[in-house]
């Protein structure tokens, strides 16, 4: 309702103008309805340290990425600043890091191509963890 009316008009109270208008009718909050919330899924807890992984990039941050690795048990930060955010790349790091580590149980990552990439599923199966990805927009569910 507001966009509509400052495609029209506009003064310096408008938005507070038509929110005191709307509160105060009758017929507006008669026929209100609040959209449903939806509800949350949380992850289940992770019994052990390192069994689940969560995976994503951050950045760019004055043109620089960073892969970033999560343990949900422990919540223990892994960033590394990337050259590049290929699977090629992204292989090679997480290599390093289960070298660390040791391979986790499920990593999950977004539906990125370095994530979804036939060269990352070749490297899931040959590491014999269990890939998860989640849709971007499932953000509140994202431990990254």
């Amino acid at each position: 309702m507001k966009a509509l009316a400052r495609s029209c008009v506009w003064w310096p109270t408008l938005d507070e103008d038509i929110e005191r208008e709307v509160k105060n009718c009758d017929q507006c909050q008669l026929h209100h309805t609040t959209p449903a919330a939806a509800p949350l899924h949380p992850w289940e807890r992770s019994g052990h340290p390192w069994t689940r992984l969560h995976i994503d990039y951050a950045g760019p941050f004055k043109v620089e990425m960073f892969l970033v690795v999560v343990d949900a048990y422990s919540k223990w930060l892994e960033v590394h600043q990337m050259t590049s955010t290929t699977s090629t790349e992204t292989i090679e790091k997480l290599r390093e890091i289960f070298a660390t580590h040791g391979l986790p149980a499920t990593v999950v990552g977004d539906n990125g191509t370095n994530f979804t990439s036939s060269e990352f599923e070749e490297f899931m199966n040959t590491s014999m963890f269990h890939h998860t990805t989640q849709h971007n927009m499932c953000k509140q569910r994202r431990a990254v």
